[in-house]
């Protein structure tokens, strides 16, 4: 077995074990070692995802097509539509390049270049309408300047090893870096990393959800057994094999009832679901509902972007307060919460809210405030999003 093949072997080992961090540094190392590598492209772009780096997803997927002689990997589409759904000029560029590479059926270079053309033309549109530099400031880039902008993964592997931690130290005593250098640090398989991360669990100093942030970053760079975490004067000694309450940069499994009683609801104002049906699931806390409801769920169509506001407010409350968080039940109250959050997101920034009035009883208040307390600038940046709008 080659070097390339170890340093792949062991980035899947990591992905098998949850460690996406480590599994990406052996993913990268690999690729830059042999740019055909395609398994490692394609365990590199799969361990930046698990992490949510959504940014360096797009890096990494223009590099991915813009090196010539690649093999083609279907396995990558999900997350270029994904990607690029708001940025059909990237998307078109992507495809282009792909329909060229080896072992691509040729039913599928015809259903990719049809794609492509259709996204030229949202594009041309969007530039008709908004004009090309107003798309570029507001992010719209090509596939060249998503491959040439850096990601963390470029310094670790060309700075000196003491330079890094010697800036990461720096950056630790930075409120405003310090949640950088610890999700870099889960990139840097390194005793030194360990010890710098369990400090940060420990260090009253630095906000509580960065804290929260180290103890997944030393699951993401591989460290199992205890770990130690302080928070709210007290200490927690948190076991990195399963850590409970769940450890998660996504929103936690226990809330899954209460969003799909969000989509219940909007299924409900929508008329896709009578007003019995509602109550007959809106008052359960039952994990998986039939099949024929889960269809009408789909069928609601909530907004992806007002998802995600409820997506982003769960995940700061749990990172805030973490591992004292709330035991998940009267889901219909955490979704009546969800959705006065929702329906105030979406008024505040000009956008429709088809949804109606959403249930307002003291419970759900009260999951309203517990979710706003650790997203204090949760109104300002709407009216932020508001003005930017306008302009």
């Amino acid at each position: 077995m080659s070097r390339n093949d170890e340093l792949t072997g062991y980035g899947r080992h990591h992905l098998q074990m949850e460690s996406y961090g480590a599994a990406a540094f052996c993913f990268y190392r690999a690729i830059k070692e042999n740019e055909f590598n395609g398994n490692a492209w394609n365990g590199l772009i799969l361990s930046l995802s698990l992490m949510r780096r959504e940014e360096e997803i797009r890096t990494t997927l223009a590099r991915f097509a813009l090196q010539p002689g690649l093999d083609f990997d279907r396995d990558l589409l999900t997350f270029v539509f994904m990607m690029w759904q708001q940025n059909p000029r990237a998307l078109a560029e992507w495809l282009r390049r792909v329909v060229e590479f080896n072992g691509i059926p040729e039913k599928d270079k015809l259903a990719f270049t049809e794609i492509a053309e259709d996204a030229e033309r949202a594009y041309e549109d969007l530039v008709a309408k908004y004009g090309a530099e107003s798309l570029h400031s507001r992010g719209m880039l090509t596939l060249e300047e998503y491959a040439a902008r850096p990601i963390q993964l470029d310094w670790l592997l060309e700075a000196p090893v003491d330079t890094i931690y010697e800036q990461l130290q720096w950056w630790l005593e930075d409120k405003d870096s310090a949640l950088s250098a610890v999700r870099l640090l889960c990139m840097l398989p390194d005793t030194r990393s360990e010890k710098l991360l369990r400090r940060v669990c420990r260090n009253v100093a630095i906000e509580p959800k960065v804290r929260t942030h180290a103890l997944l970053a030393l699951r993401w760079l591989g460290v199992r057994g205890n770990a130690r975490l302080y928070k709210f004067n007290e200490s927690f000694v948190i076991d990195l094999d399963n850590p409970k309450p769940e450890l998660t940069i996504s929103v936690p499994a226990v809330y899954k009832p209460a969003l799909d009683r969000v989509k219940l609801w909007a299924a409900k104002e929508k008329g896709l679901v009578t007003p019995e049906v509602y109550e007959r699931y809106a008052s359960t806390d039952e994990v998986e509902l039939p099949p024929e409801i889960v269809e009408k769920l789909d069928e609601a169509e909530v907004p992806p972007l007002l998802q995600e506001v409820s997506h982003a407010l769960i995940r700061a409350a749990h990172d805030e307060y973490y591992p004292l968080v709330p035991t998940i039940s009267g889901t219909r109250q955490w979704s009546a919460a969800l959705l006065m959050l929702m329906k105030d997101y979406a008024v505040g920034i000009g956008e429709e809210w088809p949804y109606g009035e959403p249930e307002q009883d003291e419970t759900a208040k009260q999951h309203r405030n517990w979710l706003l307390s650790a997203s204090p600038d949760f109104y300002p940046s709407i009216e932020e999003v508001r003005k930017l709008k306008e302009s």
